[in-house]
């Protein structure tokens, strides 16, 4: 069991609702993860591995590398959990159009 600390997982789950995706490389070695460099790789694996059993995140496995991509109800548990207003319009960078 890994124990993740609260800093981590609100950095993890601020940068999930920012850009709607992320992409995890399947080795628990890895110091830090690619794009949230402050957070060790397996704690995001962790966490997203929770999230997505709880249908708040899809995936999609190749080759090594897990994309995870925010779901509707996922989006609603973010702001949740981060403490943002229920009623603000934050949209994931996944879930507009350009």
């Amino acid at each position: 069991m890994v124990l993740v600390s609260r800093e981590d997982r609100r950095t993890i789950f601020a940068y999930l609702l920012k850009e709607g995706v992320t992409v995890v490389k399947k080795d628990a070695y890895l110091p830090h993860h690619q794009q949230i460099s402050s957070v060790a790789n397996l704690h995001v694996m962790m966490i997203v591995k929770s999230l997505k059993s709880r249908g708040y995140l899809n995936e999609v496995y190749n080759w090594g590398w897990s994309y995870y991509f925010l779901t509707n109800a996922g989006v609603k548990y973010l702001i949740e959990e981060l403490g943002l207003p229920a009623d603000s319009k934050i949209v994931p960078a996944t879930h507009t159009k350009k």
